[in-house]
């Protein structure tokens, strides 16, 4: 019975699918320019199939489970004129196919975005930078539906966290690359810019508090034709944000089948209940408009149950000694009516859709006509998940309201829009010209429910609230009476661009041909809103609590946005670069950029960026970069404020650096972070079958922005009187930062027999975070330690430290293999997490400075695709599959079981199986 369900899925999705079996073969060849040299990373399809792949270093392909039949088999590649050819394929049988092609001049149309480079490269192995390149086959064949999640399993070098009770973060949840801040890495969309989302991620945001990256949940996978990832500095070329590193995500704009994926999953750990019931759908149709215009159109809904590894609450619930007795998190003896366990650690129930589309329409015949393009989409997301269970005997509690306490939740409605439009062109040896303006908006919408306002006291019908004054009937009363449900405010972040983008070839006279130069321009405007919460999820109304002392105020776990917290803010700055990159001599290529921006808010930055690959042999490539880089404090860095319940009950105000009470404690405006970024890798083809990569890098962060320790003394509580806070937070660019580390991946693959195709991949990171600092102490060398009342404060101490130094273990590993044979393809996947040490106290019991180590643990994967005909595929898989969990520390009383820190997450095994269809 546990695994009925997955078993009922397959069932279903079988039932669906057709049963004819089709014979299949495979067709192999050799790709070569005409002037004789083979054409690396060309891609070679079967037209109307979901076929097709890059070829070799020596241009050379094999695609197989080819329908038998005749098959049109295409080949393009950057550069080269698009070839096609009729092949007869033969059940069982290798056809070979082999294609000529010549150079024609680079059209429009042909053009594809590249990150690490504004030149037309054929392969990632080209650049002079490390990029990863993952197709749209690759991405979809995750089983997660977070897109964080996705890279987290492609990429060692990423690293995403399971947040848990850290407010809207927990529905927004960052990731980190090459162990930087979430907003270290720019996410960009077919080469232009995505807006980050209005969430600021002051709890739950790990090594980096206050980040307010990129919301990847806002668009659907399926729509992605491949990604990139530029793992090395790049702010000189694409602006701030790029210090670690740039995602791009190239959407698909060929013209196909309307093509359909359903899938269902479950957890089913061996200790824990059956939860976490997911199901998704999604649609992708290529359009043809006119002879050469396409509009590619992808839609999807998902839903996801909520999960729980809580443990059960030993502590009194509705009167003192009431306790259940309980073992590691289990209740042996029952004392009290209250269900347990009573909090949720686990993912929060979620339900999202999606629409996007990418549209192309070149505005004439000629090969290089001037073509149109627009893309984007709309996204609507409902995340529900909850904070910490307020007890009945508690004083934030009535019991008139909540007899047997209450589980506060959040309600979040994330809404994202982003259009982009454009139009771009050029002419045979002149400039090439790309001309755009894009939008975007992301707005977070809050109600908290099973909730109410502890001020307001113990009347859902009446007013009974008396006000500052403490006596009900006078003018200062409220006037309005407590409530379960709260809409506690919104917050938006609005993105305009303008870009200018011109590129062209120029003759320098070097030994190794043509440069290319690419200059541009942009001008950028954003805009953050936070928008005030309705009266009572904010207002005091002074009732006494249970113990007649003074009631909390505002709605529990989350106050509303009170109107001196709301406002709108704008920035807007103006960027212009330049970017060189010549091949100097054979096997030497050199690329140079500079960036210049001025913003309203802090003045001008300007940085550069040089690097150099060097090819001694065709099979082996040396390659080295230096950058400077920069990244502007976000809107909601500098203006965002409220007042939060830390994990132990104490409201904690964060305050812009603009306010009052916060510089009184030592805030000052916030600049730029400026960095510095080196790195030097190699990349190995010793044979077509085997390609191996390593590289190293050291990126320094100056004046890296940081949300600040929770100070509190009793100065600092006579100074927020008004906010009934009990400390301050604000953001400051208080410490200098350094990461440093390694990233390796090999890729081999093997034909067994004429028919078999075996593929292992390996990747690993080695990263290190720390302060740089003499003697590594960085709390002696934060910028500001203020001084108040007689009392120096660290606003960046030993326990920010820990968590700067340990947010995510030393090594990461990810290591998949498949093997593809007839109509079945069988993968195996393993993820490696390293130790990684995790302070035990967290504010929730324990000393300071406890800590313990979370072993090395391994999750393994596997799954099963059986290709039922050209048409339909059937996939039945897990993911850890042998239940790994990490390691238990039951902290807080036992009630969470294990730290949210640990990348692995802690649900347990997850069996799923998903179909996918291409209907004409």
């Amino acid at each position: 019975m546990r695994y009925k369900l997955p078993c009922l899925g397959v069932l279903l999705l079988l039932a669906m699918a057709p049963t004819v079996v089709e014979g299949q073969g495979s067709i192999a060849g050799r790709v070569i320019a005409d002037d004789g040299r083979p054409l690396a990373g060309a891609q070679v399809s079967v037209v109307g199939t979901d076929l097709g792949l890059l070829t070799s270093r020596a241009g050379r392909y094999r695609i197989d489970n080819v329908p038998a039949g005749t098959q049109t088999v295409r080949v393009q590649s950057v550069g080269f004129a698009a070839a096609e050819a009729e092949v007869r394929v033969e059940a069982g049988q290798q056809s070979r196919q082999d294609f000529t092609i010549g150079a024609v001049a680079i059209s429009v149309r042909d053009l594809t975005v590249t990150v690490g480079s504004r030149a037309m490269h054929t392969a990632a192995d080209e650049l002079a930078v490390p990029v990863d390149i993952y197709p749209a086959a690759q991405i979809v064949e995750s089983a997660q539906i977070e897109m964080a999640a996705v890279l987290n399993e492609l990429s060692p070098s990423i690293y995403f966290p399971r947040r848990q009770i850290s407010d809207m973060t927990s529905g927004v949840r960052p990731f980190q690359l090459r162990g930087l801040a979430p907003d270290h890495a720019l996410v960009l969309m077919n080469g232009k810019r995505r807006h980050s989302t209005a969430v600021v991620n002051v709890f739950g945001g790990g090594a980096f508090p206050g980040g307010s990256g990129v919301d990847m949940n806002a668009f659907p996978i399926q729509a992605i034709g491949r990604m990139e990832i530029l793992r090395d500095g790049a702010a000189a070329q694409y602006g701030s944000d790029a210090i670690a590193g740039v995602i791009n995500m190239q959407l698909k704009n060929t013209v196909s089948a309307p093509q359909f994926l359903a899938a269902i999953g479950n957890y089913f750990p061996d200790e824990w209940e059956n939860d976490g019931l997911r199901y998704d759908f999604s649609g992708n149709w290529g359009i043809g408009i006119g002879s050469r215009g396409v509009l590619n159109l992808t839609g999807a809904f998902s839903q996801r149950d909520s999960t729980n590894r809580a443990g059960a609450d030993a502590r009194d619930q509705v009167i003192p000694g009431d306790a259940d007795f309980v073992d590691r998190g289990v209740v042996i003896r029952k004392n009290n009516a209250v269900t347990q366990p009573n909090h949720l650690w686990g993912d929060g129930e979620a339900t999202s859709y999606m629409l996007f589309a990418n549209f192309e329409l070149p505005l004439s015949d000629a090969e290089n006509a001037t073509e149109f393009y627009a893309f984007g989409g709309y996204s609507q997301r409902q995340d529900l998940h909850s904070g910490f269970y307020r007890r009945s005997l508690e004083n934030r509690n009535w019991p008139q309201i909540y007899p047997l306490g209450f589980l506060p939740k959040f309600d979040s409605d994330t809404r994202d829009l982003s259009a982009v439009a454009g139009i771009r062109g050029g002419r045979d040896g002149g400039w090439g010209w790309d001309l755009s303006t894009q939008y975007g908006s992301n707005r977070v919408n809050n109600d908290i429910f099973d909730t109410h306002n502890a001020s307001l006291g113990p009347c859902l019908d009446t007013p009974c609230a008396p006000g500052r004054d403490g006596v009900l009937g006078t003018a200062d009363d409220p006037g309005i009476p407590n409530a379960m449900r709260f809409y506690v405010g919104s917050l938006e972040n609005n993105q305009f661009l303008l870009n200018a983008d011109v590129w062209r070839r120029v003759d320098l006279g070097l030994a190794g041909g043509e440069a290319t130069l690419a200059l541009g321009a942009s001008f950028r405007n954003d805009i953050y809103k936070v928008i005030q919460g309705e009266r009572g999820s904010y207002i005091n109304g002074f009732h006494p609590n249970q113990s007649g002392g003074i009631a909390s105020s505002g709605s529990q776990v989350f106050a509303g946005y009170r109107p001196g917290q709301a406002g709108s803010w704008n920035r807007s700055n103006i960027g212009v670069y330049g970017e060189l990159e010549a091949p100097l001599w054979s096997g030497v290529l050199a690329s140079v950029a500079t960036r210049y921006e001025n913003y309203s808010d802090f003045g001008g930055t300007l940085n550069g960026k040089v690097a150099f690959r060097f090819e001694p042999s065709e099979d082996f490539i040396f390659r080295t970069g230096f950058s400077t880089g920069f990244r502007a404090p976000a809107l909601s860095q500098s203006h965002y404020g409220h007042v939060s319940t830390n994990p132990i009950g104490f409201e904690v105000g964060e305050f812009p650096v603009d306010a009052p009470e916060a510089r009184a404690v030592g805030a000052v405006p916030l600049t730029e972070e400026k960095a510095r970024s080196f790195s030097a890798g190699i990349a190995v083809t010793p044979t077509d079958n085997l390609h191996l990569t390593m590289d190293g890098y050291l990126t320094d962060v100056d004046d890296a922005i940081v949300m600040s320790n929770s100070l509190s003394s009793d100065f600092i509580k006579n100074l927020l009187s008004n906010f009934a806070a009990e400390s301050i937070r604000f953001f400051s660019n208080a410490i200098d930062i350094r990461s440093y580390g390694l990233d390796a991946a090999l890729n081999w693959r093997k034909m067994i027999g004429e028919a078999s195709l075996f593929q292992f991949i390996a990747s690993a990171n080695w990263s290190q975070v720390r302060g740089r600092c003499p003697g590594d102490d960085i709390t002696a060398c934060v910028k500001e330690n203020p001084v108040l009342a007689g009392e120096a404060f660290d606003i960046y101490d030993e326990f920010d430290v820990f968590f700067l130094e340990e947010g995510r273990p030393d090594w990461r590993g990810v290591f998949k293999t498949r093997l593809s044979t007839g109509a079945f393809r069988f993968g195996l996947g393993a993820n490696y997490y390293g130790a990684q040490q995790e302070l035990i106290a967290l504010g929730v019991g324990g000393e300071d400075d406890d800590s313990r180590l979370l072993e090395p643990k391994v999750t393994f994967d596997a799954e099963v695709t059986y290709r039922i005909n050209e048409r339909w595929r059937l996939t039945v898989g897990g993911e850890n599959i042998f239940d790994a969990f990490p390691t238990r520390f039951d902290t807080f009383g036992g009630i969470f079981t294990y730290r949210t820190s640990s990348g692995m997450g802690f649900n347990g095994r997850y069996l799923y199986s998903r179909l996918q269809a291409s209907i004409f």
